[in-house]
């Protein structure tokens, strides 16, 4: 291999990593901003919520940068095969992530209305389904940076708990709602922080999903599956 061609591949080589590194950035902010969004909500703390939106800029931000660096790295230098799903499941995850942070936004927003009125014992609620949501976020984004494909298909069966889960948690606000009337307003914004982190969990499925194309070269969306072989070859060229 000639200097040339071996200083073009550092190159390209130093541009997937950073690709990977802001991904894994964007991941990180967008799970402490669901993190303080949801303790705003269960502490009636405005303060954390406030952080959370705050906060989503960093995200947009970082959504921008990887388009832009995604796009570059193709032009620059046509990745192939794996390098060019690196490129194109990346700015997918992105997306996905961007959302994410949008969705707990959006929590923070409804945390700081109820934060504003009458406690009620429900609100506790959220915490379960919160736990399962933020370790599906975790766990999607770690295995995408870290190619951990075992990881990345269990993602999908955990998504059935957090939905059991809101469900659980929508049934008890719906029957309380009846017997405490004047709290409707609060309930009623219950019902879409659920429904918030229920979201995310669907997003952290499709932040799994491009870890597997990425890593297979299969599309396993829509309930697409993925072959025995599959599994066992997770490095496709």
């Amino acid at each position: 291999m000639s200097t040339d061609s071996r200083h073009i591949l550092g190159v390209f080589e130093d541009a997937i990593r950073h690709l990977n590194d802001d991904i894994r950035q964007m991941g990180r902010i967008a799970r402490a901003n669901l993190d303080h969004a949801v303790r705003g909500l269960l502490e009636r703390n405005q303060d954390f919520c406030n952080r959370a939106i705050a906060d989503d800029e960093q995200v947009d931000e970082l959504e921008k940068q990887i388009d832009r660096e995604g796009v570059e790295i193709i032009m620059k230098f046509g990745p192939v095969a794996k390098d060019l799903r690196r490129v194109i499941s990346t700015m997918k995850a992105a997306t996905a992530i961007e959302r994410i942070s949008d969705h707990a936004v959006a929590l923070a927003r409804r945390a700081k209305l109820i934060s504003l009125r009458e406690v009620i014992t429900d609100t506790a609620g959220v915490q379960t389904i919160y736990e399962l949501a933020a370790a599906m976020l975790k766990d999607a984004v770690s295995s995408f940076c870290e190619g951990n494909l075992e990881s990345a298909l269990m993602i999908q069966g955990r998504d059935g708990d957090l939905d059991a889960a809101y469900r659980d948690y929508n049934r008890a606000l719906t029957s309380h709602m009846a017997a405490d009337v004047p709290n409707i307003p609060t309930y009623v914004d219950l019902l879409f922080c659920a429904r918030f982190i229920e979201r995310i969990g669907d997003q952290s499925v499709n932040i799994a999903e491009d870890a597997v194309y990425l890593l297979t070269a299969m599309d396993i969306r829509h309930g697409g599956k993925l072959p025995e072989s599959g599994v066992k070859s997770p490095d496709p060229k």
